[in-house]
Order: C-alpha cells, then sequence, then structure tokens
C-alpha cells in the first residue's frame, strides 16, 4: 500500500509516493582510526552532539526555506544513543594522505560488508582521526570531502578531542585553523565543514550568498562552513541555508524516504525557452517537459573567469502543473559565465541544463544562446546517435533562424563538415602544393586516449552540446582530442621540415595537463602543466624526423577533466 506525501514550500508543489509508514533511512557514522591511533576519548558523546547541532542547522534551514522543519535522521541504539561504526584502518596515519578518500572509504566499506552491512545503500559520514597536532598546530592529514546524489553518499571529515558542539561559544584559546583561533572558531571551522561535508553527500552543488543576503552570513555550500555558528560568538551573522540547496534536499531519500521511481532516469525537456533582460536581471521563461513530474528549478550562475564554482550565485523558481517557469537571475557580473539550471524532479532527481553566456560591462547579458542552445543540443544529440538527415536538417535550420549570430554560423557549418568527413589520407599522399597539411586529415600510425576513443575534429559528447573543440571561447574547425594520457603516431618519412599546432584544454573541463612532442624518440617540446582555458602556439623544426608523437600527460593531480586538444596541427614541406 502507498501513500502521498505532498510538501507546501513557497507556492511549490511537490509530490512523492513513498512506502506508508516508512522513515527516511538515517544517516550512519562510522568511526575510522588509522593502526597507530586510538579513538579519541568521549567520541560517541561529543559526536552525537556535533550531528544532533548539525541535524538542528539543516532542520531550521529548510524551514526558513518554507519547506517545514525537515531534516535527516540518524542512526541510534535501543538506549538512544548514536550508533558509531568502529574501523581499524590497516594503515599508520601517515599513509593516508588528502587524497586517500577512495582508500578510507574502501577499508570502511569492507569491514562493514563483514557485518553485513553494504555502505553503498546509504548515506554515511566517515570521522576519521586523521588530524594531527604538532605542539599548537593542528595538521590536517587525511581527506575532507563529501559526495554523493539524492539517494546515497559519504563524507570524509575529522574527530578531535576538541570537537564539541556545546564548545561552539567558547571563545578560549586553544583552536587552530590556518592559524591559532578559539576553541569555538575552532569548532565553527570543523562542525560546519561536517556541515558543508554532508550536504555534498546528500549531492549539493558549491553556491554563494546573494547580496541582498549579506545580513543573514555565508552560505553553507560556499564559505559558510567557517563562519558556523560565529553568531554565538558575536563574531558575524554566521551561516544559512540558501533556498536553492532546500529545494534540492526536499525530495532526496534522507529527507523524504523511499521516493517511488527514485531509481530511475528522468525523463527532461525544456521548451519554448526565451531570454529577455529586464530592470537588470536575465529572467528566462519556458515549460518544463519531463517525467517525474518536476516541481522547481534550481539556477547557479557562475562567472567563468574564477576556476572554482564556490561563487556561483543560486535562484529558484517553481514549475507550474502546466510546466510553465520563470526563473529570474539578478547579480550579474562582467564576463563570460555559465548558467546551470539544475531542474527538480519529484523522485528526488535532477536534470542539468548548462548555458555558456557572455555579461558586458554595463551589466546587458547576451541572450541569444539561450533561444538557439536547445535546437543546437538537438541537433548534435542527431549526430551522436549516426541520425545524418535530422542532424543536417537542424543544422541548416540553426543557420537560416540565426543568420544573424556568428557563433551559431560557425557551429552550423562545423556540424555540417563532421557529417561530411573526408576518409583520412596516408601523409606521404596528401598534397603539400597549398603549404600546411593538417594532420587531422592524415591517418594515424597509432592513437590512444585515456578516455573515450581518438577522434578528429572534435571531442567526446560527454555532455548535452558537446562535440566542438573549443578553447578559450574559440570554436577550432580542425584539431585532435587527446583526454591524458594519450598519443598519435605519425609517419613523417623525413619529408616534412615544419611543424606548428595549438594546444590547450577543453573549455567545460578543468583539467591539469602537459603537451609534449617527440620526434624519433627524441623530445621536441615539454610544455609546463597547462591548467587554464587559453590557447597556446608553437612551431617547430620537424627535418629529418621520421616518427612523430604527439602526447599529453597528466599534470600531477591525476587524470580526471584532462580533456587535452591539439588544434590545427600542420605540417610543411
Amino acid at each position: 500500500m502507498r501513500s502521498l506525501r505532498i510538501f507546501w514550500a513557497i507556492g511549490i508543489w511537490v509530490v512523492g509516493a513513498a512506502v506508508f509508514g516508512a522513515e527516511p533511512p538515517p544517516v550512519r557514522i562510522a568511526y575510522f582510526t588509522p593502526s597507530d591511533c586510538q579513538p579519541h576519548p568521549n567520541y560517541q558523546e561529543r559526536l552525537d552532539r556535533v550531528m544532533t547541532e548539525v541535524q538542528r542547522f539543516y532542520r531550521e534551514g529548510m524551514a526558513s526555506a518554507g519547506y517545514g522543519p525537515k531534516t535527516f535522521r540518524l542512526e541510534r541504539d535501543a538506549q538512544g544513543k548514536l550508533l558509531l561504526h568502529l574501523v581499524r584502518g590497516q594503515h599508520p596515519m601517515e599513509h593516508y594522505g588528502r587524497n586517500a578518500a577512495g582508500l578510507v572509504r574502501q577499508e570502511v566499506k569492507d569491514a562493514l560488508a563483514k557485518q553485513g552491512i553494504d555502505m553503498d545503500r546509504d548515506t554515511w559520514v566517515i570521522f576519521q582521526v586523521l588530524l594531527r597536532w604538532d605542539g599548537d598546530r593542528a595538521v590536517e592529514i587525511g581527506p575532507y570531502c563529501g559526495g554523493g546524489n539524492h539517494r546515497t553518499g559519504t563524507a570524509w571529515v575529522y574527530d578531535d578531542p576538541r570537537l564539541d558542539a556545546k564548545l561552539l561559544s567558547s571563545k578560549s584559546p586553544g583552536g587552530y585553523y590556518g592559524g591559532p583561533c578559539s576553541i569555538g572558531q575552532f569548532n565553527s571551522h570543523y562542525i560546519g565543514g561536517v556541515a558543508h561535508e554532508l550536504g555534498h553527500a546528500f549531492g549539493l552543488p558549491h553556491d554563494c550568498q546573494r547580496q541582498a543576503d549579506r545580513s543573514r552570513g555565508l552560505s553553507l555550500m560556499g564559505a559558510g562552513n567557517h563562519t558556523y555558528a560565529q553568531e554565538l560568538r558575536g563574531e558575524g551573522p554566521g551561516t544559512f541555508l540558501t533556498p536553492a540547496c532546500a529545494m534540492l534536499l526536499a525530495c532526496t531519500r534522507p529527507f523524504a524516504g523511499d521516493l517511488e521511481g527514485a531509481a530511475n532516469t528522468p525523463m527532461c525537456r525544456l521548451d519554448q525557452l526565451d531570454a529577455q533582460f529586464l530592470d537588470g536581471k536575465l529572467v528566462l521563461t519556458g515549460t518544463v517537459a519531463a517525467k517525474p513530474t518536476a516541481f522547481g528549478i534550481a539556477a547557479f550562475n557562475d562567472s567563468t573567469q574564477i576556476p572554482a564554482d564556490y561563487d556561483a550565485v543560486s535562484w529558484t523558481c517553481p514549475v507550474g502543473k502546466d510546466g510553465r517557469f520563470r526563473v529570474e537571475i539578478g547579480e550579474l557580473r562582467p564576463g563570460p559565465s555559465e548558467l546551470r539550471l539544475l531542474v527538480c524532479h519529484t523522485n528526488g532527481t535532477r536534470s542539468t541544463f548548462a548555458f555558456d553566456y557572455q555579461v558586458a560591462e554595463d551589466g546587458t547579458p547576451s541572450l541569444e544562446v539561450f533561444r538557439y542552445r536547445l535546437l543546437l543540443d538537438e541537433a548534435i544529440r542527431a549526430y551522436h546517435r549516426h541520425d545524418g538527415a535530422k542532424a543536417m536538417a537542424l543544422a541548416e535550420l540553426l543557420s537560416q533562424r540565426f543568420s544573424h549570430v556568428p557563433e551559431v554560423q560557425r557551429k552550423a557549418s562545423q556540424l555540417r563538415r563532421l557529417l561530411r568527413p573526408n576518409p583520412p589520407q596516408p601523409l606521404s599522399k596528401i598534397s603539400a602544393k597549398q603549404g600546411w597539411v593538417s594532420l587531422s586529415d592524415a591517418e594515424f600510425d597509432s592513437a590512444q586516449v585515456g578516455w573515450g576513443k581518438p577522434l578528429r575534429d572534435q571531442v567526446l559528447g560527454e555532455r548535452p552540446g558537446e562535440c566542438f573543440l573549443q578553447v578559450g571561447g574559440q570554436i577550432c574547425e580542425q584539431g585532435l582530442y587527446a583526454h591524458a594520457p594519450s598519443k598519435y603516431q605519425f609517419s613523417l618519412n623525413g619529408q616534412w621540415k615544419q611543424f606548428r599546432t595549438g594546444y590547450g584544454v577543453q573549455d567545460g573541463h578543468d583539467g591539469s595537463v602537459v603537451f609534449v612532442i617527440r620526434g624519433d624518440g627524441r623530445e621536441l617540446f615539454r610544455s609546463p602543466p597547462v591548467k587554464d582555458h587559453r590557447l597556446r602556439n608553437l612551431e617547430l623544426d620537424v627535418r629529418g624526423v621520421h616518427r612523430l608523437e604527439l602526447c599529453v600527460e597528466d599534470g600531477g593531480d591525476g587524470p580526471n577533466g584532462d580533456w587535452a586538444v591539439w588544434i590545427q596541427p600542420e605540417l610543411k614541406k
């Protein structure tokens, strides 16, 4: 038997079918100690107070946003005490570095499995004895992070004898966070960190408070973990949960329980999308066609001039029963920005639509991208489905409808070119009479990339609208997709004199890579680590070279996001 749960939130209707009488599953706690450490004193009582305090913060934040006093549950024993699952690590403290989140979780998961517990089914907080004190200085040894979705997730945080919610108001010295601080400030940073990383475990992204909300303090999922509860010491307004985060939490499993179809991938389409600039705001209107039903949209406006996303200012709007929505984006900052629309479904899932756009110095946003983007995405989806006829028809329609928009013309032209590719030729058979010869037109001796497959004149279509080579906002017709680690090899047979190319990190991906060129095994060029999205260029003498290799290496921080591209690599005799 099933019942309907109905939440009323500032005019938003949210309906989810949940198992009758079932409470949301609790957030569960693991306590991890390295092999050379012991649990800290009074850890159960202290962490009960810490997690109860974090519960309170989310309860008040949800109520303030209009969703009622909803918060997550905690797993407790028969006496009502916080239940902690003790896990002994296999290695000493120094073995677990800042990037050891996977290692710590795997050891916790293996230990829980021996008790018949599947860690992947729930949301977990792992308190780690991985904060070391050197005299009066605290050193963070292990991972401090979080990640998850609307159903399950994990937060990695620290335990310490000084960690205690009842000490949040203390102004006594003895704490440390980047420098000496009070015990209360120490707890603000680290209890705020528990709340922040648990937010990531719930699937929350970073976001920043609006200027108009500064009197409320800082957003929890921005820098609010550092100001948490500072109002108790009279040191500032503290930290709050933004309406966007509350909207995303409303139908997550720890807050709403097991909603019907929560494991199903949603279907979502935006229709009749239009953009206007009214009263200093970017206003988007349209309709959402979705299954499961969409109840709201959380919009995150992120300046791409700032590498991290902590500056993304969030805005919300309801989706009516007829699917219509109107979202207003204020506080526009000059320069390039990305607007991410997260459509919230009643089963807890989210559908994301992202738009790159520009804001002029006077605060006026470019609007055309919002009008053509969905049609362009549809054309690219058709291309990736190998539906050439539909992709070509949509490319023609884009050219006609947006003849006044140069970017659309470039992308439509490139899409038509990709739909009618010329077969690659051996370098020895390509005429060099016209000067430079593109290596994207030539056969490879061998090719390998770290993610996906080797591609000419395009990148992997991992996200909607993605296929064009683009660095620094510039669409590039010819080049090679080269996610690190990668290597393209060509036979030159000593017949070519000059080589030139552009290189960079594909827009929309934040990797760190090193570009390397070798001739007959000898290194001809090595770039410093490339982390930005600036297009660089080089030219080399390749006289006498028989084997040319274009390689990309990881920049030293792992291959995640390492979407390197070679732009217009060419040879000349």
